[in-house]
């Protein structure tokens, strides 16, 4: 929509990466950045999905209004965490939700969340129930 109505010309944008080849395509004069989840470009936001979206939002409130109201915002939304613009689109946290069994995954989880911990397998076995 932004793009047919002109306002991303000579900008950089990014949109949701499977529409992103037909944006580029469409609108040759629009810098498609397939990677971030948003991006700024002057007065602009563009985002690549509706989670990102939410990211976008709190990038926004981060900027007017600080930090610390955008994570209390974050906290309020139970948003799981606040990701920069930059991220991929493609979220490794996505590839530890690969395992059929809840209690495997639950143990990718913790994992994750506490990667410099040393996970002995002993502890990792109990907590999948093994």
């Amino acid at each position: 929509m932004l793009a047919r109505a002109g306002l991303l010309e000579g900008a950089r944008a990014t949109t949701h990466w499977r529409h992103c080849e037909r944006l580029a395509r469409e609108f040759p004069r629009v810098r498609v950045e397939r990677d971030p989840v948003f991006v700024r470009s002057g007065r602009v936001w563009t985002s690549a999905g509706v989670t990102s979206g939410i990211d976008l939002a709190l990038a926004v409130v981060e900027e007017d209004l600080g930090r610390q109201v955008a994570l209390g915002l974050a906290r309020t939304l139970v948003v799981f965490l606040v990701r920069p613009g930059g991220q991929a689109q493609f979220s490794t946290q996505l590839a530890t939700q690969r395992a059929e069994r809840a209690e495997v995954r639950q143990v990718q989880y913790l994992v994750d969340a506490d990667p410099g911990r040393v996970w002995s397998l002993a502890v990792l076995a109990e907590r999948a129930g093994l």
